[in-house]
């Protein structure tokens, strides 16, 4: 690690503001300084969009759900009634697993050990030819390896073979965000990002103190250099930011953990309910609307309680990048037909109907 001088400390105190440098420690200033700092790595052409595979013959982006009790048959049964692996080709390709993992907090806080477990044994079981977990945890001085590790999420990564990249030690891609971007022109990237071949979400599903909740658009400011992590926050419309900042990022597939969730605070500490359930998609619009009806039902928290699912600024503006389904005719619910709890799927099946207008069948 390279020394931080004086100038350098200097520069990060103007760049947190008084309030911010106020409430680094010394051990702390050293770790944020050199992570703020690290090169953006040179500019490369931005990736192509991939299209969803996952649609019904109308063109209509799939979102499969089921409940169960048991988190890591919960994740492949969602996948199963999604079309399963097999669509996105994964045999003998790169695949990079993004959790979250914003700290070290168990879940619902983090994606659940058993929910990563069970899609990075899927991958493996489909013939990919390496399987990266990839992850930066929270504010800049944290340590995404130690975080990792008190969650459980690293033992996963390591007990399944698996390979682990904290992308604060990864090299940089800066990546432009095109015409339709207002708030950054370009955007740095972990390389190992932009290099997967697959590329394979699975978030949590919370609450979040500042962007309202935190499920697969909110996933992808976890693979942003930190620099542009501190620059959103400073922006006034962190919604759209966020949604903006998903530009350089295509996934596959999209695996929701709901086998709880923080139903009001986050991202780290909330108040937190037993959800058992579990939705998979190739459409982060269509998801995270589905998932931000289930947050909204509990009533808890104003900013998902107080605005519709497809008002909602991450999703606007998601819609106006083309990022995914435009209203609820462009998705489609997939109930599983044989759940562990039917009762505790009916209700959710009515919450998602309810509160996004997307119909199942």
């Amino acid at each position: 690690m390279r020394m931080l001088t004086t100038r350098r400390a200097a520069g990060l105190a103007m760049a947190l503001g008084a309030t911010g440098a106020a409430i680094l420690t010394a051990r702390q200033i050293i770790p944020t300084a050199e992570t703020l700092l690290a090169d953006p790595g040179p500019p490369v052409p931005a990736p192509t969009p991939k299209p969803n595979v996952y649609v019904d013959e109308d063109g209509r982006s799939l979102v499969a759900v089921t409940t169960s009790p048991d988190p890591a048959a919960g994740a492949r049964r969602a996948i199963e009634l999604l079309g399963g692996l097999d669509r996105i080709g994964i045999a003998g390709r790169r695949v990079l697993i993004k959790p979250n993992a914003n700290s070290g907090y168990p879940a619902p806080a983090s994606t659940s050990p058993a929910v990563l477990e069970a899609v990075i044994q899927l991958a493996q079981d489909h013939g990919a030819r390496e399987v990266i977990v990839g992850e930066l945890s929270g504010p800049p001085w944290h340590d995404t390896t130690a975080e990792m590790a008190r969650n459980g999420l690293l033992d996963v990564v390591e007990n399944n073979g698996a390979r682990f990249i904290d992308f604060r030690y990864d090299r940089w891609v800066t990546v432009p965000l095109g015409a339709g971007a207002r708030r950054f022109t370009t955007v740095s990237i972990p390389r190992s990002v932009y290099e997967a071949e697959v590329l394979i979400g699975v978030p949590a599903l919370k609450t979040h103190f500042l962007a309202g909740y935190s499920l697969s658009v909110k996933l992808w400011f976890g693979a942003i250099h930190p620099r542009h992590r501190l620059a959103t926050h400073v922006t006034g419309a962190l919604g759209e930011a966020l949604a903006e900042l998903n530009l350089p990022f295509w996934p596959d597939l999209l695996v929701l953990d709901g086998s709880q969730a923080l139903i009001a605070g986050g991202p780290k500490r909330g108040e937190a309910a037993r959800t058992d359930l579990f939705l998979a998609s190739g459409d982060r619009i269509a998801l995270d609307v589905c998932g931000v009806a289930v947050l909204a039902s509990f009533g808890r928290w104003a900013p998902v309680r107080e605005v519709g699912p497809w008002q909602q600024p991450q999703i606007r503006t998601a819609i106006a990048l083309g990022l995914g389904a435009a209203d609820p005719a462009a998705a489609r619910l997939v109930p599983d037909p044989a759940p562990r709890d039917s009762a505790t799927l009916a209700r959710w099946l009515e919450v998602m109907r309810g509160g996004t207008g997307i119909a199942h069948g």
